[in-house]
């Protein structure tokens, strides 16, 4: 048995923590914050008297280790799935509109016929989606997602409807600097099956659903958690592996490595309302529009006599408008996508992560020592980006590494 550090206390963290107890390994796990969980914690909103995330976390059944995971803590009772792949979208021209993915077909030819079918697509989207699956495997480092669409000749229709949400929606980055070959990585797992390619929801908020299991499971394996505990140096740390399970700007500065990392902001607003707004789905894209996705958190986390709780997305937020500006647009896009007049929100919290996500970048390696395992958030072109998955597959790497050198040095 030996003593390991893991420094953060985010999902990386928690499952490197997990997986290195259950391996035998005596685990003590530092986390800054006076909560575990990272950027996946929730807070208390004792006005509304809720449990809020940040924002609304969706997932894809792709996700295989996030889900392996969510069975070893017993947690896959908080998340809902969809029964095959819908994107629900609007625009002012066109109305309301589904991509829906037909179980009974195989996947790549129901996808093709989803977008065939979508309003002002023909025959040059289906054209476009078969030069996209047969330029898949071909993507350089240095092009971009947009570089790509142009490449392929992708109809501004098809781009618009499918190809720009998901790069928003699950790289937080536009076309023109997202890295193509990640974005073909997204693609080819997501849509490898029907299984892989539909939606998922968590029905309770972060701090219940995956962090309060994630953490109930270490102390039933004896790790032993500080919090309020920031590690200054690593010559703090007296034990057998370390393990830097911290996104890249933290590592560095950790480290003390000056070099910047590129990240991302993801805006959420928060609007509660006391009469009941009717909206046609659970999560709602919207296009051509400031606000990217509507979400109704009372319906998908299943409250009941509360004010009911929407929440507005924006990937890649770059607008230098202010905050009661923001909120008054995205309220003014959801009356016009409702046609009604909205009641006036008893309250609104906005809330920009500015560091949302490390992007997908060429990253520099860290010269460390030989007991110390860098897992943090730096996703190199080519690989996963920041995502709840790609977080446990860095924690599950941490264990796997941990546990190959001392069995070398054995």
């Amino acid at each position: 048995m030996k003593r390991i550090a893991v420094v953060g206390g985010g999902v990386a963290g928690m499952t490197a923590a997990l997986r290195l107890a259950e391996a035998g390994h005596e685990v003590d796990l530092f986390e800054a914050a006076p909560a575990l969980g990272g950027r996946t914690k929730s807070f208390y909103d004792e006005e509304v008297d809720e449990w809020v995330d940040n924002g609304p976390h969706a997932m894809v059944g792709a996700y295989h280790s996030t889900l392996k995971l969510l069975q070893d803590i017993d947690a896959t009772q908080y998340v809902n799935w969809q029964s095959s792949l819908t994107l629900s979208l609007w625009d002012k021209a066109r109305g309301f509109f589904d991509l829906k993915a037909v179980s009974w077909l195989p996947v790549n030819i129901a996808l093709i016929w989803a977008v065939y079918r979508l309003p002002g697509h023909d025959v040059s989207s289906v054209k476009a989606m078969l030069r996209l699956a047969m330029t898949m495997h071909n993507r350089n480092e240095e092009q971009t997602v947009q570089q790509w669409m142009d490449e392929i000749k992708a109809p501004e229709r098809l781009v618009e409807d499918m190809l720009e949400v998901l790069c928003l929606g699950v790289m937080n980055e536009p076309m023109n600097t997202a890295k193509a070959k990640t974005f073909a990585l997204v693609l080819a797992l997501s849509f490898s099956s029907h299984r892989n390619a539909k939606m998922g929801w968590f029905n309770k908020p972060l701090s219940q659903a995956l962090v309060a299991p994630l953490a109930d499971k270490l102390r039933a394996l004896d790790v032993n958690i500080e919090l309020r505990s920031s590690i200054r140096s690593l010559d703090e740390l007296n034990h057998d592996s370390i393990v830097l399970a911290l996104p890249a700007f933290a590592r560095n500065r950790l480290l003390g490595i000056k070099e910047g990392v590129a990240t991302q902001s993801i805006t959420n607003i928060h609007l509660w309302f006391e009469d009941k707004v009717e909206l046609p789905n659970l999560m709602q894209g919207m296009l051509d529009t400031y606000g990217q996705w509507l979400f109704d958190v009372s319906a998908m986390m299943n409250q009941e006599n509360k004010l009911q709780h929407l929440c507005v997305i924006v990937s890649a937020d770059e607008s230098d408008k202010t905050q009661d500006e923001l909120v008054t647009l995205v309220l003014s896009e959801i009356e016009t996508m409702l046609d009604v007049k909205l009641p006036q929100p008893q309250k609104v919290r906005f809330i920009r992560e500015k560091r949302a996500t490390v992007l997908v970048r060429e990253q520099k390696g860290v010269d460390l020592p030989g007991h110390v395992f860098d897992v943090g958030e730096a996703p190199q072109i080519g690989e996963l980006p920041a995502t709840i998955e790609l977080a446990v597959l860095l924690g599950e790497k941490a264990a796997q590494m941990v546990h190959l050198s001392h069995e070398n040095s054995a």
